[in-house]
């Protein structure tokens, strides 16, 4: 099995992302879909943390796309990330803070439930 087959068994969600049409002037949704495709590719099939880290950031994205809630959370919080000067690796660093955002949503997120009561 070649390399891009096997990424893609790693992410069951990379048509439903890339097939995703945002709306017209949300250009940081194209953006964070190319971001995915180039960073997914390039990972070392052998380095069982870029595994989980496609993994992780197929997730993210699939959530993304599914939740309003969480895509307008990403949007605000990507906007206030600051790149050092020093940063090899731009798309690495970007990759990360997608992530990061996403396990801070998936904690806020489980530990709120919503009671309704009807009266």
């Amino acid at each position: 099995m070649n390399d891009n087959k096997k990424i893609l068994t790693y992410c069951p969600n990379f048509y439903k992302i890339i097939n995703f049409k945002p709306i017209s002037y949300d250009e940081l949704t194209d953006k964070l879909i190319r971001m995915y495709k180039e960073y997914i590719f390039r990972v070392d099939l052998n380095n069982e943390l870029d595994i989980e880290k496609i993994k992780n950031l197929d997730e993210a994205l699939s959530k993304y796309i599914d939740d309003y809630i969480f895509r307008k959370e990403l949007k605000k919080e990507i906007l206030l990330v600051k790149v050092k000067n020093d940063c090899k690796d731009i798309l690495k660093f970007f990759i990360d803070k997608i992530i990061s955002i996403f396990n801070k949503y998936k904690e806020s997120s489980t530990r709120v439930i919503y009671i309704s009561r009807w009266i």
